[in-house]
C-alpha cells in the first residue's frame, strides 16, 4: 500500500487530475489525499506558471518520495494515463463540493494567439458523455470544454442529456460565431447555475456577437440575466478596443467581463477598465467617462 500526497498549488476550482488519481489510487488500496504524511508518492498540480517556483522545495522537503508534477504551469504535455483519465473523479476529495466536474470534449478548433488550448490538447476530440463522470448526488454540473458547440452533433446530445437529467449547468465558454437557430433554441433550456459564457476577443467579431446575441434573445435567454462576454485586451495598445467592445455588449443589454494578459504590466486604465466592466454595479451604473470622472 502506498501513502499518496496530492498537492494542489493554486487550482480556481477542485482540480480534476488530481481527482482522478485520487479515486486510481483508492481502487488500488492506497491511502491518498491532501494531509498524508511520510508519503511515498506525490503528485503536485499547478495551473498558472507563475507560480511553479512553488514546488521547487519539495525533494527537500520529500526526499525519499517519488514526486510527479503536472498542470499547465509546469508542462503543457503532462496527460494521465487512459486507466486514470477515464475515471469518475473522487468528488469526496474536496469536502463540500457539491457539483460534478468534466470535459465531454477536449481541444479546439481555434488557436488563438493567446490561448494554450490548442498547444496543450490539440484539434477538438470527444471526450467523456457526461453520464461518466457526474454523480447522482448532485444536481449541478460543470462542463470545462473549450469550444463545446465545435462538435454539433456531440453538443446536441451531450447537452440533451443535461437538459433531461433536469441538472444545472455551468460550463466553461461557448463560441458566438458557431451560433444558429437551433443550437440557441437548445441553449435556452438550460437551467443556469451561473451565466452562459461567450468570448468577445477582437473588433472582427463584432457583426458574429450582435447575431449570436439577436439569436439567443429570439430563442428566449435572458442576456442580462444568464449571458456573459468575455472580453479579452492583451496589452494597453488595446484598451480603446476593449472599452468599445465593452460599450457594445452594454448596448445589447449584456455584460462583459474583462480578461488581460498576466503576462503584460497592467496600466492603471486598464485596471479601472476592469473595474468599471467587471463590477456589475459600476457597469450599469454609468458609462465609463462617468467612472472616470469620479473614481
Amino acid at each position: 500500500m502506498e501513502r499518496v500526497l496530492l498537492i494542489d498549488v493554486d487550482s480556481k476550482i477542485p482540480n480534476l487530475a488530481l481527482m482522478k488519481l485520487s479515486s486510481w489510487h483508492k481502487s488500488q488500496g492506497d491511502q491518498v489525499g491532501f494531509n498524508i504524511s511520510n508519503p511515498s508518492k506525490i503528485y503536485a498540480s499547478v495551473v498558472f506558471k507563475k507560480n511553479a517556483h512553488k514546488l521547487d522545495g519539495l525533494k527537500f522537503f520529500y526526499p525519499d518520495a517519488e514526486i510527479i508534477t503536472g498542470g499547465s504551469g509546469v508542462d503543457l504535455k503532462a496527460t494521465l494515463p487512459d486507466e486514470v483519465e477515464y475515471l469518475r473523479p473522487d468528488y469526496d476529495l474536496y469536502p463540500g463540493m457539491d457539483y460534478s466536474l468534466g470535459f465531454t470534449s477536449r481541444g479546439c478548433i481555434r488557436n488563438c494567439y493567446f490561448c494554450i488550448v490548442n498547444k496543450k490538447e490539440g484539434k477538438l476530440t470527444r471526450w467523456q458523455h457526461p453520464e461518466e463522470f457526474h454523480d447522482p448526488r448532485f444536481s449541478t454540473i460543470q462542463l470545462l470544454d473549450n469550444n463545446w458547440l465545435a462538435d454539433r452533433e456531440w453538443f446536441m446530445e451531450t447537452s440533451a442529456w443535461i437538459i433531461n437529467h433536469d441538472l444545472k449547468l455551468i460550463e466553461n465558454g461557448l463560441d458566438i460565431r458557431l451560433l444558429d437557430k437551433e443550437l440557441a433554441e437548445q441553449i435556452s433550456k438550460f437551467k443556469m447555475a451561473k451565466p452562459l459564457k461567450f468570448a468577445f476577443d477582437s473588433d472582427k467579431d463584432r457583426q458574429p456577437v450582435l447575431d449570436g446575441l439577436k439569436l439567443l434573445k429570439d430563442a428566449g435567454v435572458n442576456v442580462r440575466q444568464n449571458v456573459q462576454f468575455y472580453v479579452y485586451v492583451h496589452d494597453d495598445s488595446q484598451f480603446e478596443s476593449g472599452l468599445e467592445r465593452c460599450r457594445i455588449l452594454k448596448e445589447q443589454g449584456t455584460n462583459p467581463f474583462v480578461m488581460y494578459n498576466i503576462d503584460n504590466k497592467r496600466t492603471l486604465r486598464i485596471k479601472h477598465l476592469q473595474r468599471w466592466a467587471n463590477r456589475k454595479w459600476l457597469f450599469w451604473g454609468m458609462d465609463y467617462d462617468q467612472y472616470r470622472a469620479v473614481a
